[in-house]
């Protein structure tokens, strides 16, 4: 089992450190009238699930070639116990194949690396570096990064900086992740006014291999941690194993079709909004594949969503533990860390593939096989799994609505 990972946001605002679950105060816009299921990311919500927002300039563009500049850095107390080459190919070319996947080619990640370890002016232990270290913290690294690095690299014209740190330096992961993504503020300024301001810092042997260099990305790109910071086992009561963002080591390794949707990996047409009372039937074709309908999305108010989606043992998705269609609940003003997305499970007395971790496999068999069906009571709603397409592996499901679950805007 693998503790949480830390994710820095907006300069000091780390949540580690702790951040308020749901926020209240100024209400989060209705979305356009062209895209009403697109719920709008919530004002003062760290890294909210919502579409646009303020913050989203501090964010890389998750479309198109990504250019992404690779460093490596040991310490004076803390030698690299093998090459630049070897320790940067324990994520390359895997992150660049992962990301290729996941969004249908449409993100291209370019990795330029200087192979050779950058050796940092002091030792790894003056530093403070722990589980959850702070802004100070960081900006300290930067800078005395850039002391020894920026006369001979051009930090210049990338969108986001990895640092490989000598995995010998601190903890194992198994007892303390220290690995870190900081965006929202520059760190430290090149001489030529480049500002570093999304850096991922990978530390020490991580059990999800190459898969925790995708996960911090991720942030980069905006996406959310889906564990729970402050009682981490309580993340397999949200999303499980169902998301990178979530246990990035997990059996099911690609994203949520939300997610995909939000970073420009899926068109609007590939996403079904069912807004009115009545029956409808959709075919999904499962996420880790190109081409047809991801999701349907069942707005509940300006907030919160209802997603269905298809997942198959392809792709990103090679070892998942089970097919079908998942059902979960999307809430733009929970913050990161806090359960932002939450899984239904078509099978709660049950929990499988116990060999994939010791304590997380309550939500492994989440996924509504034929005959299956997600009912929420409250709201009039029902999702009814009508069977499997053996020519593109998609499903049929029929949502059907008693009522309106929300008038808008």
């Amino acid at each position: 089992m693998r503790g949480p990972r830390a994710l820095a946001v907006v300069a000091v605002l780390l949540l580690a450190a702790g951040s308020t679950a749901v926020t209240e105060g100024v209400p989060a816009a209705a979305p356009p009238a062209d895209r009403p299921c697109a719920l709008r990311a919530a004002p003062g919500v760290t890294m909210s699930e919502g579409f646009g927002g303020a913050d989203g300039r501090q964010f890389a563009r998750a479309t198109g070639e990504v250019r992404a500049l690779t460093l490596l850095v040991d310490f004076p107390d803390k030698h690299a116990p093998y090459s630049a080459a070897e320790r940067y190919s324990e994520f390359f070319p895997a992150v660049r194949h992962w990301f290729y996947r996941a969004s249908y080619g449409k993100l291209r990640y370019v990795s330029t690396p200087v192979l050779r370890y950058i050796r940092m002016p002091k030792p790894f232990q003056s530093y403070g570096i722990g589980r959850g270290y702070g802004w100070r913290t960081h900006t300290a690294m930067m800078r005395d990064l850039l002391r020894v690095a920026d006369r001979r690299i051009d930090f210049s014209g990338y969108d986001l900086v990895n640092v490989l740190v000598t995995p010998n330096a601190g903890p194992p992961a198994e007892q303390a992740v220290l690995s870190v993504t900081w965006t929202g503020a520059s760190a430290a300024t090149t001489d030529d006014g480049t500002s570093l301001d999304r850096v991922s810092l990978v530390y020490g042997h991580d059990q999800s291999g190459a898969r925790v260099l995708s996960h911090e990305n991720g942030h980069a790109f905006g996406l959310p941690d889906l564990y729970s910071v402050e009682d981490f086992g309580h993340t397999d009561t949200l999303a499980g194993q169902w998301d990178s963002m979530s246990l990035d080591w997990g059996l099911q390794g690609d994203l949520f079709a939300w997610h995909k949707w939000r970073l420009g990996w899926l068109d609007d047409w590939q996403v079904v909004c069912v807004r009115d009372p009545g029956a409808r039937s959709v075919h999904l074709t499962p996420v880790e594949v190109p081409g047809g309908r991801k999701a349907a999305v069942i707005p509940l108010g300006r907030t919160r969503a209802y997603v269905v989606e298809a997942r198959a043992t392809r792709g990103n998705d090679s070892e998942a533990c089970r097919e079908g269609v998942l059902v979960y609940q999307v809430r733009t003003d929970v913050d990161s860390g806090h359960g932002p997305v939450t899984v239904e499970d078509a099978h709660p007395r049950t929990t499988a593939c116990e060999y994939s971790s010791a304590t997380f496999n309550a939500l492994n068999d989440a996924p509504f096989s034929s005959g299956g069906r997600f009912t929420d009571r409250a709201r009039g709603l029902t999702v009814e799994v009508l069977g499997r397409d053996p020519d593109d592996e998609g499903w049929t499901v029929r949502i059907t609505t008693s009522r309106p679950l929300w008038d808008g805007p």
